[in-house]
């Protein structure tokens, strides 16, 4: 937090609101996602594998976890999950014998296709009286910001 907030008003902090958003998000995205038997990591990794089918691009489980910020071996465990619910399936790479490809199962597209639909749905109804296109704007300068300062500290 920076030292602009004013103790008797912790709204005033930007900080503060975006922690309070983000805490908000991440429980409504969770309540949805419940609802589907899937936690959050779950979702990213099936999304990321269902965008890559569609796009004819072989997901392995290293690309996977490049893609999702995910380490190998959690990527890996939540893979292992995924694949005992029937949700993808993986087989061995034509290319590097090393590899394993790992792609959704109809139930597995079916499921991401019926959830993503209720998150973004439930997303326009928190988002109807927001001005849209100066948030993306303004969250978009703030997310560059981030990332440069993260390049730079390391």
């Amino acid at each position: 937090m920076d030292g602009n907030c004013k103790l008797g008003n912790p709204t005033e902090d930007v900080g503060y609101l975006i922690w309070r958003v983000s805490k908000y998000w991440q429980r409504g995205k969770h309540k949805v996602l419940d609802e589907f038997g899937l936690t959050s990591s779950q979702m990213e990794l099936l999304g990321a594998i269902y965008h890559m089918s569609k796009h004819k691009m072989e997901a392995t489980q290293i690309i996977l976890s490049q893609e999702t910020d995910i380490d190998p071996m959690t990527t890996s465990t939540i893979l292992r999950n995924l694949e005992k619910k029937g949700l993808i399936s993986r087989r061995e790479s034509e290319t590097d014998t090393r590899a394993r490809i790992v792609e959704t199962t109809p139930a597995g597209e079916e499921l991401f296709e019926k959830a993503i639909i209720k998150l973004k749905t439930e997303q326009n109804r928190l988002f109807k009286n927001i001005d849209m296109e100066g948030l993306k704007t303004q969250l978009s300068i703030l997310l560059q910001e981030m990332d440069r300062i993260s390049k730079s500290n390391n």
